[in-house]
């Protein structure tokens, strides 16, 4: 899902529309685990959802670390 954006675009605004379409993406599967676990959707979205993001920024700050660029 992430990588729509990147097939129907390029350019700057490819990547605001991934990182939107993951936080989507990542906040329904969060509510939707909460089917199972019986917790409140929203807290379980909000959840995932903060996981997402801090996984997605330290891939961020380990590839600036070691100088990757993607341009």
């Amino acid at each position: 899902m992430p990588l729509l954006p990147y097939f129907a675009s390029s350019g700057t605004g490819a990547l605001p529309a991934a990182i939107g379409i993951t936080a989507i993406a990542l906040f329904g599967v969060g509510a939707t685990l909460s089917l199972f676990t019986g917790r409140n959707a929203i807290f379980s979205g909000v959840r995932m959802l903060a996981l997402g993001a801090v996984a997605g920024g330290m891939t961020f700050a380990i590839g600036r670390l070691l100088g990757v660029a993607l341009a």
